[in-house]
């Protein structure tokens, strides 16, 4: 197993399933900016209405297993991933996401700017058949201003409505390229990463460096309300 305490964005990373009684491991390089932005267009959630109920559908999966399969670059001699396989590494290189804070009770708390995140990475080479789970990954922000919060809300809102479509569908586009532009101008310092052995530091290399997906969802964490406290009445 990873004994790193560091998740390295500059190491092609294995993913390990199990497979009965033995691992099957693929090799993933990092995923460039462009196939995360396909991956994020390839999302589709839309709204049709049926008479008076309004049914919704979100397909991330189709996307998914399109990022799968520019991350592998199978030959066309590899043998076929199984479907099973294709979806189970979708959903770890998708595995980041802002604990709540029921899951970091026992961790030291962060101030308002900073997001904590949450994700499995696969093990580097020499690292065995076990893949880990980051717990100790954070992003410092600078404060976001009137103008960045609101040019979110605006993309976020985005929708598209399907001309000539009797059921009124309406197309929903989520605003991940903007959040992936935010981070860039907002990100301070991070902690839990690094290139090549070296700790990932300055705006600028952190920028260029960062996995996309760990961009958006920390950008999303930045932008979403906090979580009130409530007593809840007795009575």
């Amino acid at each position: 197993m990873s004994t790193l305490n560091f998740i390295d964005l500059a190491l092609r990373r294995r993913v390990c399933l199990r497979q009965g009684s033995a691992v099957v491991g693929y090799y993933v390089k990092p995923i460039a900016e462009a196939q995360w932005f396909k991956f994020f267009d390839g999302i589709v959630s839309t709204a049709v209405r049926d008479g008076k109920q309004i049914v919704q559908h979100t397909d991330a999966t189709s996307a998914g297993l399109g990022l799968v399969a520019d991350a592998l670059k199978l030959g066309d001699d590899a043998p076929p991933v199984p479907l099973a396989h294709r979806l189970a590494i979708a959903n770890i290189l998708t595995s980041a996401y802002v604990p709540t804070p029921e899951e970091t009770a026992a961790q030291e708390e962060m101030p308002p700017e900073a997001v904590r995140l949450y994700t499995i990475w696969g093990a580097g080479d020499g690292e065995g058949d076990a893949m880990r789970r980051f717990k100790n990954l954070v992003h410092w922000f600078d404060a976001p201003s009137a103008e960045q919060y609101r040019r979110y809300r605006r993309d976020d809102s985005r929708a598209q409505i399907v001309s000539g479509s009797r059921k009124g569908t309406t197309i929903y586009r989520g605003a991940q390229r903007t959040l992936a532009a935010l981070y860039d101008e907002l990100i301070v310092n991070v902690a839990g990463y690094a290139v090549n052995g070296t700790d990932l530091q300055g705006r600028e290399q952190i920028s260029l460096h960062m996995d996309t997906y760990h961009k958006v969802s920390a950008a999303l964490g930045l932008f979403s309300a906090a979580v009130p406290e409530i007593e809840e009445d007795e009575a």
